[in-house]
């Protein structure tokens, strides 16, 4: 089912914009604006409706394209979370240009972790949302 619908792929390329995103947003100075931060979101949004399109394509039923499209959005931000982890200890960086006064985090792994738990609810709202859009949409070839 995951292969019909491209979810790992759309996962990977999720995590993978997302890094180069964040790592641009690094070299540019602009980790502190918090509304840069925000357009990780649209990546998302990108990688759920692909895997809803082809999901549909597929003709699979309701639940299956539940399930592919939270995959997606699940591997990319699990993977972020853990990359964002491993730079955050491997250059010791402090934590308070990431995390404001926003996230109540005092260690590296309760940020990452507490980013993983935003990111994934945030996205299984956006997949509830996105599911009924393309519960009634056929896609032609």
């Amino acid at each position: 089912m995951l292969q019909k619908t491209n979810a790992f792929r759309n996962g990977l390329l999720i995590f993978l914009f997302i890094g180069v995103y964040f790592v641009l947003l690094e070299l540019l100075g602009l980790t502190d604006n918090i509304f840069l931060r925000f357009v990780n979101f649209l990546f998302v949004i990108i990688g759920v409706n692909n895997t809803l399109k082809k999901a549909t394509k597929e003709n699979l039923d309701y639940l299956k394209k539940f399930a592919a499209a939270l995959f997606a959005p699940f591997l990319g931000v699990l993977l972020s979370a853990l990359a964002l982890f491993i730079y955050l200890t491997a250059f010791e960086t402090d934590l308070s240009a990431y995390a404001m006064t926003l996230i109540p985090a005092k260690t590296n792994f309760s940020f990452a972790a507490v980013i993983f738990v935003e990111g994934f609810l945030s996205s299984l709202m956006l997949v509830f949302i996105m599911m009924q859009y393309w519960k009634n949409v056929e896609v032609k070839d």
